[in-house]
């Protein structure tokens, strides 16, 4: 049998279920449109979130109790450090490349908080969306904890003497990193916007071979807060909050500044089969965080 006759009829079902189906714009929906909307980006930032953290979370806690199995004190070794920060990386870049399309691909509240800010996502909307970050780390530290033999050891925790306006700092700065990354690479449209998701995954890399010795990297309020939930919150907890957000004002007073000075005009020629296709290049307004997805984050 040749391939062409064995796929015949596998095409010809699913044409017939495509043919069945209403097209959407014409389906009766129990609710409104912006409200539909609403709900499946918090959905996708949910699933998202969710499967970003747990896998991240695995990698983590594995890398964690095999560090020194004798010394569970003991700093991580470089290679316990290179596994924990391919884990966060690989796992953010692989589910923002899934659901940028959806909601956006955020899975943070800085990140969600700096796209506010530019204008990518409305206020009201980004309300709706941290809520469901935050129960998708809950439930993925759950998981973890209940999956997993012993206890959960990815809560973020100062070490090697760092201090708390120490963390505070390094996480306010490697956040800022993370969310110029979004800034430049996804909200700025280009010819390498489709790698943004590459380009985030590697932000995350970096930050987490820079500073989990010092403050376990958090650069995430959800990231922080689901483990919290399950084995208890440190007294500086707050930095994990304060610091990413602090980065995520820092990440649009300089993104904010480069656009008030054209910087495009600076290097110009970046886009030049982009501009040649648009016409005369001109500032596209900021209508989504991670791509153009099904329907605007600000709709």
């Amino acid at each position: 049998m040749t391939p062409h006759a064995t796929h015949t009829p596998v095409r010809q079902a699913v044409d017939a279920v495509h043919a069945a189906q209403a097209p959407l714009e014409k389906r009766a929906y129990p609710m409104s449109l912006p409200s539909r909307n609403l709900l499946v980006i918090v959905l996708g930032e949910f699933c998202g979130t969710f499967m970003f953290l747990l896998l991240s979370f695995i990698g983590a806690q594995t890398a964690i109790v095999t560090n020194a199995a004798a010394d569970p004190d003991a700093p991580m070794g470089p290679d316990s450090l290179l596994y924990i920060a391919c884990s966060f990386g690989t796992a953010i870049a692989i589910n923002v490349w899934i659901f940028y399309r959806v909601s956006g691909g955020m899975f943070n509240p800085a990140v969600t908080l700096g796209l506010v800010l530019v204008g990518a996502v409305k206020p009201l909307r980004g309300l709706c969306i941290v809520p469901a970050q935050l129960l998708a780390s809950i439930a993925a530290a759950g998981v973890v904890y209940g999956v997993l033999p012993g206890p959960l050891k990815v809560a973020n925790t100062l070490g090697n003497g760092a201090t708390i306006p120490q963390g505070f700092f390094i996480e306010m700065l490697l956040t800022a990193q993370l969310v110029l990354t979004v800034y430049f690479l996804a909200v700025e449209k280009h010819r390498a916007t489709f790698l943004a998701p590459i380009g985030v995954g590697i932000s995350v890399f970096i930050a987490h071979i820079t500073a989990t010795n010092w403050t376990g990297t958090s650069i995430n309020p959800a990231r922080s807060f689901g483990p919290a939930v399950i084995i208890g919150f440190v007294n500086y907890h707050w930095i994990y909050w304060l610091g990413p957000f602090a980065g995520a004002f820092l990440s649009f007073l300089v993104y904010a500044l480069f656009k008030w000075l054209e910087y495009q005009t600076a290097n110009p020629g970046q886009d030049d089969d982009m501009e040649k296709a648009l016409g005369p290049a001109s500032p596209r307004p900021i209508d989504s965080s991670l791509g153009d997805g099904p329907q605007s984050l600000k709709a």
